[in-house]
C-alpha cells in the first residue's frame, strides 16, 4: 500500500507542478490584460481559489493531502478551466499518467493526408467533398460541382476562399440560398442550422482553445443568426436526439450522409458523400 501510495504522490506531485506553471501564466496574463485596457480589478479566474471552488481536489493537491492518483476527469475539468489547448491539454495528462489525445494534423503531414484524400475523392461516383476539422471546403468532386450549380446556381470555383466553409454556406443569407433551399423543401432553417452548429461544437469540443478555431468562430459571429443560435444550444442535449432530427431532415430531401475518414487517429479530414435513402447515388440535372 505504501509504495502505491507513494507512486501516486509522485504523480500528483508531476501534475500540480505542470498545472502550477500554467496556471499562473494565465493568472499573469490575465492581470497584465485587465492593467493594459484599464479595466477595473476583477475577480481572477485563474487564481488557485477558483480553480479549486470547482475542484476541490486540487487544494488537497496542492497541500499534498490527496492520497489517490488524481483522476483522468478532474486532469480534464482543469485544463479546461485554464483554457489549455491540445498540445497543454496533452503535457497534464502525461504528468497525471494518462494517454495523451491524438494532436490536429498540420503541415506536412496535413498537406500529405489532403492529397490521399483528394485521390479517393476522385474516384467516388456520388456527390462529395473534402472538408477539415472546421468544416472548410478544401475540394469537392466533379458530381458536387454539378450540386452547387442545381442547388446554389454557383461554380465552386468562383466561391471565395473564405466563404467555403459549410456554416457559412448556412448563415451567409446574401450570397448562398441555404435559407430559401431548406424552407422550399419543407423545413425550418432555423431548426436544421441549430443540428448543424451543434454537430460542429461536438467536433471540435477538445479544440476550443486552439487559435485556428477561435478565429474560426469570430468570422462565422459575423454572419446573421449564428451568435444567437451558437449561444443557443444546450450543451446537455442528448447526441443522439440531435443527431437523429438531422438525419430526419437529410431524409426529406431523399439523402441520406455517409463520412469517410481512413485514419484510425484523426477525424479529420475526412469526406462528406451524399447518396440517396437506397445507396444509389442522387440524381443531378
Amino acid at each position: 500500500m505504501t509504495k502505491i501510495n507513494d507512486r501516486a504522490g509522485q504523480i500528483n506531485a508531476s501534475f500540480i507542478a505542470a498545472a502550477e506553471t500554467i496556471r499562473i501564466q494565465r493568472k499573469r496574463a490575465f492581470e497584465d490584460q485587465l492593467w493594459h485596457s484599464k479595466q477595473k480589478k476583477q475577480p481572477n479566474p485563474f487564481s488557485q481559489q477558483a480553480i479549486w471552488a470547482e475542484y476541490p481536489t486540487y487544494k488537497r493537491l496542492l497541500e499534498q493531502r490527496a492520497k489517490n492518483q488524481v483522476a483522468e476527469h478532474v486532469v480534464r475539468g482543469i485544463a479546461s478551466l485554464l483554457e489549455c489547448p491540445t498540445h497543454e491539454r496533452n503535457h497534464l495528462l502525461r504528468s497525471a499518467g494518462y494517454a495523451e489525445d491524438p494532436d490536429i494534423l498540420s503541415g506536412a503531414a496535413l498537406d500529405a493526408q489532403i492529397a490521399q484524400y483528394q485521390n479517393l475523392l476522385d474516384i467516388l461516383v456520388y456527390p462529395a467533398f473534402l472538408v477539415n476539422q472546421v468544416w472548410d471546403l478544401l475540394a469537392i468532386n466533379q458530381p458536387m460541382v454539378h450540386v452547387f450549380q442545381q442547388f446554389l446556381g454557383l461554380r465552386f470555383e468562383n466561391i471565395p476562399e473564405q466563404h467555403r466553409n459549410i456554416l457559412h454556406f448556412m448563415f451567409d443569407p446574401v450570397n448562398y440560398s441555404a435559407r430559401k433551399l431548406l424552407n422550399k423543401g419543407g423545413l425550418q432553417w432555423d431548426r436544421v442550422a441549430r443540428s448543424y452548429v451543434y454537430s460542429f461544437q461536438q467536433a471540435n469540443r477538445t479544440c476550443q482553445f486552439e487559435s485556428w478555431y477561435q478565429e474560426k468562430i469570430t468570422s462565422l459571429m459575423q454572419l446573421p443568426d449564428f451568435e444567437r443560435i451558437w449561444q443557443s444550444i444546450d450543451p446537455t442535449i442528448k447526441a443522439h436526439d440531435m443527431l437523429s432530427q438531422i438525419q430526419t431532415d437529410n431524409l426529406v430531401y431523399g439523402l441520406r450522409t455517409i463520412y469517410i475518414s481512413e485514419s484510425d487517429s484523426y477525424t479529420y479530414p475526412r469526406i462528406h458523400a451524399y447518396v440517396d435513402a437506397t445507396g444509389t447515388k442522387p440524381e443531378h440535372g
